[in-house]
């Protein structure tokens, strides 16, 4: 690759990562917040970030199909960091509230931008494998998430997380400002098509999305309260919170090649079957070093090849019109965490943690299964 198509993919990559890490953070930094949230404020304030979020998804896609998505990424990424310093200063929980809404509004048009970005940039053979570096983001997101996270809040107090996502997202708006004219890709016009809504593949891809990330939103926002209450030490829990995606950060970068040896429907359904049955064993596995293994399969080579295969899907339903089908599929996917905060309290609060990762890891199977009706994408 060309050193403008590194540093593209590079800085595409970190605000993805932002995106994803801004969403992570409340999961930990609430439990050391001073404003002592209940588990159904907690859930409040993810669902509010998902309402955000997924109300975004359809103008997103849309808009990145018009316009140079650059100027999008940048402007979101500047809303991310003010949405975040507010969340940072919030003496109420009501203000959380809004400050979480407000930041899943500015972090809901990135994905839709930066796919565009890539798609516009990358084809053929290379695409998948843009997309694998790409991808990294989100595994790294959550090995951060949970190695720092409870290091800076310990250290210097849980709003300074919030402070350092607001400066991180300033600097990586501001990288976009070389990228000229080469990157404005032939965007496509006009509104969305309404054929998409009926697109058998985007269909399955949008709903087979909304069960999986449902799940995996569950475990993310709750596994790291999990370890804690099965006993393990504050550093010992963040430890096992960032083996859920420390392996995914390698395996992430040799998605693309997987994904072309098994192609995009066989990937998906295979991997996502074999995270179902580990998801399930999280309800029986309780052992320190047993649990760390488990917690290193699930991020090992496991969950983070779905995630690149799911951006390349979208990308080759509708190639000239990937920022309309990406959005339309994210709004699915990502609405699914309106609903998998308040799910899994409810499973919490009348059942426990063991039947919450069962009956996730039997949603899971159930969206592998799905899979298999997609027609054109292989």
């Amino acid at each position: 690759m060309r050193i403008r198509d590194i540093y593209l993919i590079g800085i595409a990559s970190a605000s993805f990562f932002m995106s994803y890490f801004s969403r992570l953070a409340w999961s930990i930094v609430s439990t050391y917040s001073t404003l002592r949230p209940t588990i159904i404020e907690d859930s409040v304030v993810f669902s509010l970030f998902f309402v955000g979020y997924v109300a975004v998804q359809v103008p997103a896609g849309l808009i990145s199909d018009r316009v140079n998505p650059k100027y999008i990424v940048m402007v979101s990424l500047i809303g991310l960091a003010v949405s975040s310093a507010v969340s940072g200063i919030a003496d109420a929980m009501w203000i959380e509230y809004v400050a979480s809404l407000f930041m899943g509004l500015s972090a809901g048009w990135i994905y839709p931008a930066t796919v565009k970005l890539l798609t516009i940039n990358f084809g053929g053979p290379e695409l998948p494998i843009a997309m694998g570096y790409y991808s990294i983001a989100w595994p790294l997101s959550i090995v951060l998430a949970g190695a720092v996270l409870p290091e800076v809040c310990v250290a210097l107090g849980w709003r300074w997380s919030y402070y350092l996502i607001a400066l991180a997202s300033v600097i990586i708006a501001l990288l976009y400002m070389p990228i000229g004219a080469e990157y404005h890709g032939n965007n496509a016009h006009g509104s969305l098509n309404l054929r998409l809504l009926r697109n058998r593949d985007v269909i399955v891809v949008s709903l087979s999305g909304f069960l999986f990330f449902m799940s995996y939103w569950a475990i993310t926002l709750y596994a790291y309260k999990y370890f804690l209450s099965i006993g393990l030490s504050d550093y010992v829990a963040g430890l096992a919170y960032s083996l859920l995606a420390l392996l995914g950060v390698p395996s992430t970068l040799i998605a693309g090649y997987i994904i072309r040896r098994l192609g995009v429907k066989g990937t998906l359904w295979i991997f996502e079957a074999i995270y179902g049955v580990l998801t399930m064993m999280l309800a029986v596995v309780t052992r320190e070093i047993p649990l760390m293994i488990l917690a290193s399969l699930m991020g090992g080579f496991i969950r983070f090849v779905i995630t690149p295969a799911n951006s390349t899907a979208v990308s080759r339903i509708g190639r000239e019109m990937a920022g309309s089908v990406t959005g339309l599929a994210n709004l699915f996917w990502q609405l699914s965490g309106t609903v998998a905060p308040a799910a899994a309290s409810l499973i919490l609060t009348r059942m426990n943690y063991q039947a919450l990762w069962i009956i996730m890891g039997i949603i899971i199977m159930l969206s592998a299964v799905m899979y298999q009706l997609m027609l054109k994408v292989r």
